[in-house]
């Protein structure tokens, strides 16, 4: 499994004498190695040159900081609540929304690597912690500012859920950052294995999947 080659932005071939080549080091002391592994594992088709491009690269690198704020609203919100979000909890229109786009996602994902499609897997995961952060978040901030306990309790029960099982499917695409992301996670939460790394891929469960309901949420976003 490889790509081709790495050209300049416009297709170009990198060398000295045109001035346009890029050093590993330079990209990778500005965004670090998970951004590069992440953009280049999703940035071309096997066999086909990947054109780089800063701009995209920054796309990368501005998702995995949003994989990272996640923990951090998920750890501040526990601290300040002291509510523990892996209870099991009743759940409104949103947190079943949220539910059945994680059981789409593990159900899709799974498919894109059982049949090689590398290039296409980190997008599908991708697609759910960016739902998760920019919409479910959002949908639900009064919820959990102003809301009950059981309020609170049904929106960190599904950020917890929903980045734990993201963390483990993201892991092979971005190793150090999910693996960061969860010995914080294990810290606070007292949480028995020593690795993202060492848990099994999860599994989906056919029912839970409402596409019906995840239209409706498209339409309305």
């Amino acid at each position: 499994y490889m790509h081709g080659f790495i050209n300049d932005a416009q297709g170009r071939k990198m060398s000295k004498s045109t001035g346009n080549y890029i050093l590993p080091e330079e990209v990778l002391e500005k965004y670090g190695a998970d951004a590069l592994r992440y953009y280049t594992i999703s940035g071309t088709n096997p066999g086909e040159d990947l054109r780089y491009n800063f701009d995209d690269m920054k796309v990368k690198f501005g998702n995995l900081n949003v994989l990272w704020n996640l923990h951090k609203l998920l750890i501040s919100s526990y601290e300040l609540y002291d509510i523990d979000p892996r209870v099991e909890v009743e759940k409104d229109i949103e947190e079943r929304y949220m539910n059945s786009m994680l059981h789409s996602t593990i159900k899709r994902a799974s498919d894109k690597y059982e049949k090689y499609f590398l290039t296409e897997a980190p997008e599908v995961v991708e697609e759910l912690f960016l739902e998760l952060s920019r919409n479910y978040v959002k949908m639900t901030r009064e919820k959990l500012s102003l809301g009950s306990d059981e309020d609170k309790e049904k929106v960190l029960s599904t950020v917890y859920n929903v980045l734990l099982e993201s963390l483990k499917m993201f892991a092979p695409v971005a190793p150090y950052i999910t693996e960061g992301i969860y010995q914080e996670l294990r810290k606070a939460f007292e949480l028995e294995k020593e690795s993202i790394h060492l848990y099994d891929w999860p599994s989906y469960d056919e029912e839970l999947i409402d596409e019906e309901l995840e239209q409706d949420f498209r339409i309305i976003e």
